[in-house]
């Protein structure tokens, strides 16, 4: 474990919500590991990916993409994002989405203004944007408002230069002995990815208001059943008037969301399991700090 000349560090991704962080994240780790959709706010907690060379381990940390709380649940997600981007950062990824107007940026680049540590600027859906002189133009005006180290033009849903970014963090980390086994390419456990990964699909599947209203927790994760692992996750719903539109006329719904969640979930364990799904109400839940806690997030009360 202790090499001459190794690097060791943790890199954050910060950005706006639909940036591409978990996009980014799957591209560096070289797997399904974070919840992709195409609707903002997806993640909510900090996800680790380890990505590994013959010199280097690098710690990615993709953040809940920075809002404006309104619910206790948003306040513990901006919070994710403070102590990433202002504790464990040896290097900042601002990701920005290169296709959309840049000014909604504006609060986040100014929590940037306090990092003490390099910032990489990493312009994103780049392959979406026909106009060089555009990218250009929009580099130039961050750099006035931010002090960027490098910057880097990437397509993350492409992998398009996230080989060259990756190079290039891992040679700003500073010396020292890798943070976890080799081989390691996450911190969280099997059954943290599941819930994810059904509630990623809750995200597709629903509309509106539903997918950010809905919790998922695993009640049940046991790996002794021969060839299939067995899966009970509880849906939390906020109202009882959201309860059957998850489940849906005659149960359509939830058996095509369980269809679909079982097979991501198999994707990502790389073997065979059955999931069940059971609905549970469970009244204003992003506003229960008791139950934000239970469902492990780390609340702080505002100031």
């Amino acid at each position: 474990m202790d090499k001459p000349n190794f690097k060791s560090g943790f890199a954050v991704l910060a950005g706006l919500p639909n940036a591409g962080k978990s996009t980014l994240l799957n591209q560096f780790a070289g797997g399904l590991l974070s919840a992709v959709t195409h609707k903002p706010q997806t993640t909510r907690q900090n996800i680790l990916a380890i990505a590994e060379g013959n010199n280097y381990q690098i710690v990615f940390v993709d953040t809940p993409g920075f809002l404006k709380a309104q619910y206790k649940l948003q306040q513990t997600m901006a919070a994710c994002v403070d102590r990433a981007v202002e504790e464990d950062a040896d290097v900042v990824l601002f990701l920005v989405d290169a296709s959309v107007d840049f000014a909604p940026n504006a609060a986040l680049v100014e929590k940037l203004k306090k990092v003490y540590c390099p910032i990489f600027l990493v312009l994103n859906k780049t392959d979406l944007v026909k106009d060089a002189a555009a990218l250009t133009a929009l580099e130039e005006r961050i750099k006035q408002q931010l002090k960027v180290a490098k910057t880097f033009r990437v397509s993350a849903a492409k992998g398009i230069g996230v080989e060259k970014l990756k190079e290039a963090v891992a040679a700003v980390l500073p010396d020292s002995p890798p943070y976890f086994p080799p081989g390691q390419w996450t911190d969280r456990w099997e059954r943290f990815y599941a819930a994810e990964f059904i509630r990623e699909q809750i995200f597709l599947l629903y509309q509106k208001e539903i997918p950010y209203s809905t919790f998922v927790e695993i009640e049940t994760f046991t790996e002794n059943l021969g060839p299939k692992n067995f899966i009970r996750a509880n849906i939390h719903v906020e109202r009882e008037s959201q309860k059957p539109i998850i489940i849906g006329a005659k149960g359509a719904m939830i058996a095509k969301l369980r269809e679909r969640a079982q097979k991501r979930v198999e994707e990502f364990l790389g073997r065979k399991c059955r999931v069940e799904l059971n609905v549970v109400v469970s009244p204003d839940w992003r506003n229960n700090s008791e139950l934000l806690e239970k469902f492990g997030y780390i609340v702080r009360d505002e100031e």
